[in-house]
């Protein structure tokens, strides 16, 4: 049988094991996805979970094969037409990749979401397409109430909207784009302090004083800055550049590029240590109630910070130009210091587990993953679709509608446009102009009706003067609810890379809409 180790390490998963891990890749193989609907968009997005190792998915729908499905899915071909969209599809993306269990249920996505709970249990993570407002917040308490994720997506001619929901995430490995470091230079724990001393750079020879790591040379260049100056650090420009002047005065040649290196990150030799506010919040959160392994982890770097002033040390070390025996002692010393910091958690964590009468075992790797990561650790919290759709001003928590619009570059109107599309469609049954012919005055009586839906729903953000743009209404008339496989592919797109961060609790996932603009080729993210 295929295991989540043989998964975790086959050659054809490398690539992407880079990117989350054994154990991110481990998380994708556990999992088991719910998808609502068979169109375009769901299938682009089952397409991108299929290929990298999913572990299940299962198909709701009750739609036949139509012809229009053939012109926009081109996981269907016209042999399937008038068979079950969803068992068609299934069939095709299970091709794809041997590692994936798959399967189809013939049933109304509306029904499936009116069974509640129990339909849902088994799912770790809900995709649902084109579903009505009233449907999509039953939905989504009903993943509340599950702890499941939710990704909504609308596809609508050139038109698309994604929208995440989960009541708390919590990732200890956002990995950001840059990251400061944490390599405690201005305070240098006791190890790297000897290390940092040991180095007599006067009787080095040029090939060494070239091999000086920045670390080194930076604690030595602080230790005059501070007996010139009685120990504050750098603030003013002038101050700085007296700090890199330092530096300069150290080097023997130009040449050398360990120094200049030790120039291009001076600045981590006078921004103070601080905890980020993120990962701040996120202590500040901990609770006798919380029992996950994320927040006892949390709890206990909490105790940790409140022992020591400071988050354990990562570990990590950057490249640097040194020498091989000098970069391999740093990365000794900072590991070590890190393991440290990492056994004085993992008894802190035994203590609180034998408090809350938790008897579960913490892996071990958790615990450090989450030491490694602490400086990047972030809860994120996502407003309700109750809490969207119904109407408030800003002051209750809505969006400032009337501030958006007034930038040209926003996608609100068609935010607003696709919300008076759904309430169109649970009066009428059906897409704006789906029913209708392509001529103007075919379109004028859902038009005329449609305008009335966006009145209604532009009046409940109480924001004074504003109207959703006719010619966007008229235009969601007239794609009369069909959808293009040019849109459902950037969008599926899009919904299975943030699958794949909610599923492995790595990056940080949107917040907490995407308004996707094709006819321009723009997109916006906004928090409604």
């Amino acid at each position: 049988p295929f295991t989540s180790a043989a998964m975790a390490t086959d050659d054809k998963y490398d690539r992407q094991l880079r990117l989350w891990g054994a154990h991110g890749q481990k998380a994708l193989m556990e999992s088991k996805v719910c998808a609502l609907g068979s169109s375009a968009v769901v299938t682009e997005a089952l397409k991108n979970l299929v290929l990298p190792g999913i572990g299940n998915f299962t198909i709701v729908d009750s739609a036949r094969v139509e012809a229009a499905d053939l012109g926009s899915n081109f996981f269907l071909e016209e042999s399937d037409a008038g068979k079950l969209r969803a068992e068609a599809v299934c069939r095709w993306l299970l091709e794809m990749n041997p590692d994936v269990q798959g399967t189809h249920l013939d049933r109304d996505p509306a029904k499936a979401i009116a069974e509640g709970r129990e339909f849902f249990r088994p799912f770790s993570l809900v995709i649902a397409c084109h579903l009505t407002e009233s449907d999509a917040t039953q939905l989504g308490k009903v993943c509340e109430d599950l702890e499941i994720p939710l990704v909504l997506l609308t596809s609508l001619g050139f038109i698309g909207k994604l929208r995440l929901y989960v009541l708390e995430h919590c990732v200890c490995e956002t990995k950001p784009d840059s990251e400061f470091g944490d390599l405690r230079l201005m305070d240098p724990f006791p190890e790297l302090r000897r290390f940092a001393d040991s180095v007599d750079l006067d009787s080095l020879d040029a090939t060494q004083h070239a091999h000086v790591p920045y670390v080194v040379i930076l604690i030595r260049a602080l230790d005059i800055w501070r007996q010139e100056t009685g120990g504050q650090l750098p603030k003013t420009k002038d101050e700085k550049d007296r700090f890199k002047q330092i530096v300069t005065q150290m080097r023997r040649t130009p040449e050398e590029v360990n120094f200049e290196e030790a120039l291009a990150h001076a600045y981590k030799a006078w921004v103070p240590y601080t905890i980020p506010d993120p990962v701040q919040q996120v202590l500040s959160l901990v609770s006798h109630e919380k029992k996950t392994d994320f927040w006892i982890v949390a709890r206990a770097v909490s105790q940790f910070v409140r022992d020591c002033g400071k988050l354990p040390l990562s570990g990590s070390l950057p490249d640097m130009t040194a020498d091989t025996n000098s970069y391999v002692k740093l990365q000794e010393i900072y590991a070590s210091r890190a393991d440290g910091d990492c056994a004085a958690i993992t008894a802190h964590v035994a203590t609180i587990q034998k408090e809350l009468g938790v008897e579960r075992a913490i892996s071990p790797e958790f615990v450090k993953r989450f030491c490694q990561n602490a400086l990047y650790c972030e809860v994120f919290q996502f407003r309700t679709l109750e809490q969207e759709f119904r109407h408030c001003s800003v002051e209750e928590g809505g969006v400032d509608l009337e501030c958006e619009l007034q930038d040209e570059d926003s996608l609100m109107q068609w935010y607003l446009a696709l919300r008076a599309a759904d309430c169109f469609r649970e009066e009428h049954s059906h897409w704006p102009g789906a029913l209708c012919g392509d001529g103007e005055a075919d379109m004028a009586a859902d038009v005329a009706a449609l305008t009335g839906v966006a009145s209604k729903v532009a009046e409940g953000y109480k924001a004074e003067g504003v109207t959703v743009d006719p010619k966007m209404l008229e235009e969601v008339v007239r794609f009369g609810g069909c959808e293009l496989h040019v849109t459902s592919s950037v969008l599926g797109g899009i919904a299975s890379q943030e699958v794949v961060k909610l599923i492995t609790k790595q990056y940080s996932p949107l917040r907490n809409t995407l308004i996707y603009d094709g006819l321009h080729g723009k997109m916006q993210v906004v928090e409604v």
